[in-house]
C-alpha cells in the first residue's frame, strides 16, 4: 500500500516489525548514531524516525495521540514521533520508547544532538491529542489531554521551544512534517491548515 504526501511525494506504508525493536532505549546502544532517513517516512503508532532534507515526515489518523515534532532550524535535521501513551514510567511496555510522549521527546532530542544539532537551534511542533470517545471522558482516562501535557513537559524539561501547537478536539488528524522548513501541515477532515 502507498500513501500520499500531500506534496505529491510517495512512500511505502510499512507495520511495525522485529527491525523496530533497534529504535527502543535497550538496544539504542548497539544501533548506529547517525540512523538518519533521507527519503519520506510513514510514523506509525509508537514509532519515531530522523530525516533529513528533502525527506518529509508523516502520521496518519492521529487521534488521542500526539504527533511531535522536533528539528533544528538551520541543518534540516527533524524527527516525529507518534506518541501513544503519556508517560514511559507509566507504561508496561518497556521494550519501545517511541510509544510515550516522554520518552520520545527525549529520544529525539538525544538523537539530534548526536547528530551534531545544537539544543538552542530545537524547536518543537505537537498536533494531536483529540479526545475521541466522549463517554472515556475523566481525569484518570483523559489520555488526550495527558499525552499533550507530558509532550509539552519533556519538551520543557529539554529547554525546546514549542513554536507551533494543534491539540485538543474530537477530530483526527493527518500531519505532515517538512523538517528543512519546519512547516507542519494538519488535516482535518477538509480543513487544512498550518502551524
Amino acid at each position: 500500500m502507498e500513501t500520499e504526501f500531500p506534496s505529491g511525494a510517495m512512500l511505502s506504508n510499512r507495520r511495525a516489525g522485529p527491525d523496530d525493536c533497534l529504535k527502543t532505549a535497550a538496544f539504542r546502544d548497539l544501533m548506529p548514531r547517525s540512523a538518519v532517513a533521507y527519503e519520506n517516512k510513514l510514523v506509525g503508532l509508537g514509532e519515531h524516525y530522523l530525516v533529513t532534507s528533502p525527506a518529509k515526515l508523516m502520521c496518519l489518523g492521529l487521534g488521542s495521540c500526539v504527533g511531535i515534532a522536533i528539528y533544528d532550524i538551520h541543518t534540516g535535521f527533524g524527527g516525529m514521533a507518534h506518541a501513544m501513551l503519556p508517560r514511559f514510567e507509566e507504561g508496561r511496555d518497556k521494550r519501545n520508547v517511541s510509544k510515550y510522549a516522554d520518552s520520545a521527546v527525549y529520544v529525539m532530542v538525544d538523537d539530534l544532538l548526536e547528530l551534531g544539532c545544537s539544543r538552542s537551534n530545537l524547536r518543537a511542533k505537537l498536533a494531536g491529542g483529540a479526545q475521541m470517545f466522549s463517554f472515556l471522558a475523566s481525569d484518570s482516562l483523559n489520555i488526550d489531554q495527558r499525552n499533550a501535557e507530558s509532550a509539552k513537559e519533556a519538551l520543557r524539561n529539554e529547554r525546546i521551544p514549542v513554536i507551533g501547537e494543534h491539540l485538543g478536539g474530537n477530530k483526527g488528524r493527518t500531519c505532515v512534517f517538512d523538517p528543512s522548513s519546519g512547516q507542519y501541515t494538519v488535516q482535518m477532515g477538509s480543513e487544512i491548515l498550518m502551524i
